[in-house]
C-alpha cells in the first residue's frame, strides 16, 4: 500500500497479516494500532488503550487491505522481481546475527532494514558488531550472494537503493 491508501478508521493487514487500525495519518508515517480479538473498547480513542504503532514508507508498502491483496502483491513482485531472493545460507546467517549480543546493544536499528548501494553494489544490512569504538555493519550482497562487513558511517551516507539500481545491476550480469 501507499501512503496514499491510508486513512483514519481504515481497517488493514500488516506484513504479517495482522489486523490493524489506522488512527492517524502524517506527512509521511501513519499511526495505527494493533486489533485484538474481544471487545471493540480497545477501539476506543484517542488515546488508546493499546500502543499506536508507527508505519513508515517501508512499513506501508509491505501492507494490504486484505489476504488477498497480499497473495496478489506477492505474485506479482515474484513475477516481475526486480529484487532478487535470499538463499537458505543468508537467511541461517541473518537469524544468528539477531540472537548475538551486539544486535541488541546495536543502537540504530532502523539502519538495519535499509538497502543501500555502494560503487553500484547492493547491500542489505543484518546485523551489526561493535568494534570497541565503532560499529561495523555485516551486510549481504545481493544477486553475487556473498557477504561484506561496512563501517557504520560509510553505510550511512550510501544512497537507499532504488528500482533503478536494481535493473542497472540486472543489466550488468
Amino acid at each position: 500500500m501507499k501512503h496514499s491508501d491510508f486513512s483514519i478508521d481504515l481497517l488493514f493487514l500488516s506484513a504479517g497479516g495482522f489486523p490493524y487500525l489506522c488512527t492517524d495519518v502524517g506527512q509521511r508515517t501513519i499511526t495505527a494500532i494493533p486489533l485484538r480479538e474481544g471487545s471493540g473498547l480497545w477501539r476506543v480513542g484517542p488515546p488508546y488503550a493499546v500502543q499506536e504503532e508507527v508505519f513508515d514508507e517501508l512499513a506501508m508498502d509491505s501492507c494490504a487491505l486484505s489476504q488477498e491483496d497480499m497473495i496478489r502483491a506477492a505474485l506479482m513482485e515474484s513475477n516481475n522481481r526486480l529484487i532478487p531472493g535470499y538463499p537458505h545460507e543468508a537467511v541461517m546467517q541473518f537469524m544468528h546475527a539477531r540472537i548475538d549480543p551486539d544486535y541488541d546493544a546495536y543502537p540504530n536499528k532502523p539502519l538495519l532494514r535499509l538497502v543501500k548501494v555502494l560503487e553500484g553494489e547492493i547491500y542489505r544490512a543484518y546485523g551489526a558488531r561493535n568494534d570497541g569504538e565503532f560499529w561495523t555493519l555485516l551486510c549481504f550482497r545481493l544477486f553475487d550472494n556473498d557477504f561484506a562487513e561496512i563501517p557504520e558511517s560509510q553505510f550511512l551516507e550510501c544512497p537507499v537503493a532504488t528500482d533503478d539500481d536494481y535493473r542497472a545491476k540486472r543489466a550488468r550480469m
